[in-house]
């Protein structure tokens, strides 16, 4: 997953991955010349690894869906859990969010792909999301998706 905030970061990673593709290029050719399988062996991995790291950012990136279609409350409803936090949504909108010894309690609302949290200490926002067919609700989404962490969130665990 190749994530960047800093302006003209992207254009830093390209150039970045097409430098080491060009020296693996390079490589490989130095290599056809001098006859040595060793010097096309290490052009060609380096050409290999610039392709893996393109299909693997694409099938990630294709994979998820940041602004997933939700028909009805219904398929929010149930259990969310990952790493010590537990959040439970109610059909009647009432929520238990549990992050390490601190438990919230309150109502929610929901507004396309964003849950609002009206608690009795604080309000929050929260954001689902979908990864490979499944939704997942972030409990810190970020304001800009360049500066995603890559924390997939909580996965709905009982419905």
């Amino acid at each position: 997953m190749l994530r960047t905030a800093i302006p003209f970061g992207y254009l830093f990673i390209a150039l970045f991955l097409l430098t080491i593709f060009l020296a693996g290029v390079a490589t490989f050719v130095v290599g056809l010349r001098r006859r040595s399988a060793g010097w096309r062996w290490v052009g060609a991995e380096l050409c290999a690894c610039v392709a893996v790291v393109i299909v693997a950012d694409m099938a990630f990136e294709s994979a998820l869906e940041w602004n997933p279609k939700i028909d009805s409350d219904s398929q929010i409803v149930g259990t969310w859990t990952d790493d010590g936090r537990t959040i439970t949504l109610g059909s009647d909108h009432a929520y238990t969010y549990k992050a390490g010894a601190q438990t919230t309690r309150g109502t929610w609302t929901r507004d396309d792909w964003n849950l609002y949290l009206h608690g009795d200490a604080d309000s929050g926002t929260m954001r689902f999301i979908q990864f490979h067919g499944s939704y997942r609700l972030m409990t810190h989404p970020p304001e800009d998706s360049d500066a995603w962490d890559g924390d997939l969130g909580l996965r709905l665990t009982q419905h």
